[in-house]
C-alpha cells in the first residue's frame, strides 16, 4: 500500500439519545465530553478526522473547539445513523479508506483500532469490520470503492446494509469493549470502568 495513503475518520455523534434523556456526545470524563475523547482517539491514527454532529450541535461543537477536527453538522439528523452517515462521507474528499466509529462506546481499546487499520492496509479492497454480539459491525473501516454505496445511505439504515451484501474482513471485540451507552444504568456502569 502506498504511504500516500489517506486514511479518513468519521466520529458519529449526531443521534438524539432519546432513552438516556440527555446528550451523551456531552457526558462528562475526566473533566471532557464523551465527544472529546472519541475524536482525540481518532487522531491518534490520521490527523484527517471529521466529526458528524446533529443534536445540540453547538455545544458539541464547544466541547471540542481546542481539537484539529472538521466539524460538519447533519441538518436531517433526526431520520437516522445512515443519514449521518451519508452526510459524513459526502464531505470527504481524496479519501482511500474511512474507519467509521461512535461517539459512544469509550471502553474500545485503542489497540482494537489499531489492528482495524493493520489489517485493511493488508487488504486494501476489503471492509474491516469489528465483530461482537455475533454480529459484525463499526467501528468498520471501508475502502474508497465503497464509499458511493455510504453515501447513500438513508434513514436510520447504517453501514451494516454493506457488510450483509459484500464479502469483509472482521476483528473479535469483546462484548464488555463493545458496550455503548443507551440508558443512564449502561452510562453509570461504563464510567464506573473508566474512572
Amino acid at each position: 500500500m502506498p504511504t500516500n495513503h489517506k486514511l479518513d475518520i468519521l466520529v458519529m455523534a449526531a443521534g438524539t439519545s432519546s432513552r438516556l434523556g440527555q446528550p451523551k456526545q456531552l457526558l462528562e470524563l475526566n473533566d471532557h465530553s464523551l465527544l472529546w475523547h472519541a475524536a482525540t482517539r481518532a487522531l491518534e491514527f490520521t490527523p484527517h478526522v471529521t466529526v458528524v454532529l446533529g443534536h445540540e450541535h453547538q455545544q458539541c461543537r464547544d466541547s471540542i473547539k481546542d481539537l484539529p477536527v472538521k466539524i460538519v453538522v447533519n441538518s436531517d439528523y433526526k431520520e437516522g445513523l445512515g443519514s449521518s452517515i451519508s452526510y459524513g462521507v459526502s464531505s470527504l474528499k481524496d479519501s482511500d479508506s474511512v474507519l467509521i466509529m461512535l461517539c459512544d462506546q469509550p471502553l474500545i481499546p485503542r489497540t482494537h483500532y489499531a489492528s482495524l487499520i493493520k489489517t485493511s492496509k493488508e487488504f486494501p479492497e476489503l471492509i474491516i469490520a469489528s465483530h461482537y454480539d455475533k454480529k459484525s459491525g463499526v467501528p468498520a473501516v471501508f475502502p474508497k470503492q465503497y464509499l458511493p454505496a455510504l453515501r447513500e445511505l438513508k434513514g436510520d439504515k447504517g453501514a451494516k446494509a454493506l457488510l450483509d451484501t459484500n464479502i469483509y474482513q472482521y476483528i473479535l471485540l469483546s462484548n464488555n469493549d463493545s458496550r455503548d451507552i443507551d440508558t443512564q444504568e449502561d452510562w453509570e456502569e461504563i464510567a464506573a470502568k473508566l474512572f
